[in-house]
């Protein structure tokens, strides 16, 4: 199994050669500025699986539990494409809009669903967790 996809104006493209280990939405406030909407879809993937191509931007933010996240986005149309936590090194976070077929995604949680907004509808029957979960991956 393997997923492809890259920014909005094709300045990167990247290529993962695994099967997502987990999949899930996020309302936390560093994911909400990420999508610049309610929360953000994501699918993790071993980091070893991914291979990039073209520039990409990256900056450290801390996520709202503290943990420093490399974010990495096109500097040129400013698509996120990953996010890279410090803290588990082996794994890469896929920003699910940036692939280009996002069709197989189903979330298995919503995590930090404390913190969404009424506005945010996200499907009632995915588990809701109020923060983020107790395993660290």
């Amino acid at each position: 199994m393997g997923f492809s996809g890259g920014c909005s104006c094709g300045a990167v493209r990247y290529d993962i050669a695994a099967a997502s280990i987990r999949a899930f939405q996020c309302q936390c406030r560093d994911c909400q500025k990420d999508s610049g909407g309610g929360h953000s879809s994501v699918f993790v993937f071993p980091r070893a699986a991914f291979t990039i191509t073209g520039a990409v931007r990256e900056i450290a933010r801390a996520s709202d539990r503290g943990a420093v996240k490399r974010k990495g986005f096109c500097p040129n149309c400013g698509t996120p494409i990953y996010n890279k936590p410090d803290q588990v090194p082996d794994m890469i976070g896929i920003y699910v809009g940036s692939l280009d077929d996002a069709s197989s995604f189903t979330p298995q949680a919503i995590f930090y669903a404390a913190r969404g907004h009424a506005w945010d509808m996200l499907d009632p029957e995915v588990p809701k967790v109020p923060e983020w979960h107790t395993d660290a991956r």
